[in-house]
């Protein structure tokens, strides 16, 4: 049986970062973008700042009113060895144009691109790892040592970014967003007040622009980011979090009959690595402890990848309800057949605390079980009992037909509910 030691929360860095992000919003969020700026890079209020540039389509604006404020602002640059020439050339061009004196291009670690991508072809079969190490560890590193970052992102941009504001915090850093209420015209007409070179892809129809393997034109009416990582369910690098949290879209499991997770009535390769409760975290996403999320939750909550929590038999659970959001998936160990506490803790994640995220089974999970897992909530199961397995992968899944008390959902009939039949007279 898995035991895990109890220990309180310590007082969490991020909330009180999160609370001076929401104090600077509420003072400045709603001043011009070039106020903002000003503010940043000469008041330095939100303490030292670098800006990060993709030297993209639009990335003139802020780069002019950073050189505006103050040309020896540190810019930011993450040279992933996958940009396109044209872009390389125009960060060239647009520095020296605006008089910047401080681009930085930051490169992926040597030894990780070896171990990892030995070939350059990551982004083909896990463009999230690619981006991780191409993207995510540089610029963990370029901002060590700065209090906040300057980005050019836009609510107009994509779905993910509709809600974003001036100011936020990414759980280790202050995040300022000047244009976050920009539109596509303003930008044009700074572009063209300031008379600003755009990038030489845009006349080719590139509106936003990232690595060459990953980017595409876009057509008609898709929104500005619709060219990124196209035919993909992917719409961000990883860099960028609100909130504590990652806006990626979640990875999705890819079906494999000798996988060890059955969800959705078929086995799956698992896209989570379980963390022990020492040592360096694996890359990705990752499953950890209770223990290790109290002991490490900055550092976890901070992380541009999924994070996943396992529950053992019998731990609390309400100690957690504010971070419970911040997990994709919520694992809960079933130590033997006869030990039952887990279904009690998934009808509290669901029904009490609203968690709706993946809900896993794990330990001894055996298929007569799951039909009475599903009913608490459970929506991925952990299946290594071999005729389990045999009689899942062949369709064999037992039901319940008959309820005897209510579930979390779905509710089945009424017909079926005899708890509700009405007594005889």
């Amino acid at each position: 049986m898995l035991r895990l030691e109890e220990r309180p929360a310590p007082p969490p860095a991020e909330d009180a970062l999160a609370q001076r992000a929401a104090l600077l919003e509420a003072r400045y969020g709603d001043l011009p973008a070039q106020e903002v700026m000003e503010l940043v890079l000469r008041e330095g209020i939100a303490g030292r700042v670098a800006l990060v540039s993709s030297f993209g389509a639009e990335s003139a604006v802020l780069l002019h009113m950073a050189a505006a404020a103050d040309p020896a602002t540190p810019v930011i640059f993450l040279d992933t060895h996958k940009h396109f020439p044209e872009t390389l050339s125009y960060r060239d061009e647009l520095a020296a144009r605006l008089g910047l004196t401080d681009v930085r291009s930051v490169a992926p670690d040597r030894g990780r691109l070896a171990v990892a991508d030995p070939e350059g072809r990551l982004f083909a079969s896990d463009p999230d790892l690619c981006c991780h190490i191409r993207k995510v560890e540089p610029l963990a590193r370029a901002l060590a040592g700065f209090a906040a970052w300057i980005t050019g992102r836009k609510r107009f941009q994509a779905h993910t970014r509709r809600r974003l504001t001036v100011f936020e915090s990414d759980g280790a850093h202050i995040k300022i967003n000047p244009l976050a209420s920009w539109t596509a015209g303003m930008i044009a007409d700074y572009l063209r007040t300031h008379d600003l070179p755009r990038h030489p892809l845009t006349r080719q129809g590139y509106l936003s622009i990232g690595c060459l393997p990953c980017t595409d034109r876009i057509a008609g009416a898709q929104d500005a980011r619709a060219g990124r990582w196209p035919g993909r369910d992917k719409t961000e690098c990883g860099i960028h979090l609100v909130n504590g949290r990652s806006v990626r879209a979640r990875l999705e499991a890819e079906p494999d009959p000798d996988g060890p997770l059955w969800k959705a009535g078929a086995f799956q390769r698992d896209v989570f690595t379980p963390a022990g409760d020492a040592g360096e975290l694996p890359a990705g996403p990752v499953i950890v402890s209770k223990a290790r999320w109290l002991a490490e939750r900055a550092n976890l909550a901070g992380r541009n990848a999924p994070v996943g929590l396992l529950l053992a038999a019998g731990e609390r659970i309400d100690d957690l309800a504010a971070d419970l959001s911040r997990f994709d998936l919520i694992a809960l160990d079933f130590p033997k057949f006869s030990d039952g506490r887990a279904f009690s803790t998934a009808r509290l994640l669901r029904e009490k605390h609203g968690f709706t995220g993946e809900l896993r089974a794990v330990g001894n999970v055996l298929s007569d079980q799951i039909a009475f897992m599903r009913r608490v909530g459970f929506d991925a199961f952990e299946v290594s009992h071999a005729p389990s397995r045999r009689a899942l992968a062949a369709g064999r899944v037992p039901e319940v037909t008959l309820h005897y008390q209510p579930a979390t959902r779905p509710e089945p009939p009424a017909g079926t509910r005899p708890w509700l039949r009405r007594a005889p007279d």
